[in-house]
């Protein structure tokens, strides 16, 4: 693998990663619409769909989307802001002592040489 294959290997992790998150928000949504029309239907069903009635089924039907969005966020295993500045800042110091080994081998290298 040479340097300049890497970006595009960095680039197509970051598109693959972007599909998942997409494609976990679309179930979202889908698992949201679901919970409405059963929760609706449920509701038509037994003949109680009253102003007072639809307001709990709406408090129902977003209960059922919350524990979908939930296990679609558990699956997907977000960082919060903290964590995420938090590694990017342990990936600059990985990159600061890299680059400082990387020029000590070569000045060694360099001296060691005739």
């Amino acid at each position: 693998m040479t340097e300049e294959s890497k970006p595009d290997e960095d680039e197509k992790g970051a598109r693959e990663k972007v599909g998942d998150g997409i494609r976990s928000g679309i179930g979202v949504l889908s698992a949201f619409k679901d919970a409405l029309e059963e929760t609706i239907q449920e509701a038509r069903d037994r003949g109680d769909l009253s102003a007072e009635r639809a307001k709990e089924v709406v408090k129902e039907a977003l209960n059922r989307a919350q524990s979908a969005a939930s296990g679609a966020r558990e699956r997907l295993d977000f960082v919060n802001q903290a964590e995420f500045e938090a590694l990017v800042e342990a990936v600059d110091s990985l990159r600061e002592r890299v680059a400082a080994l990387e020029s000590s081998v070569s000045a060694e290298e360099r001296g060691g040489a005739p």
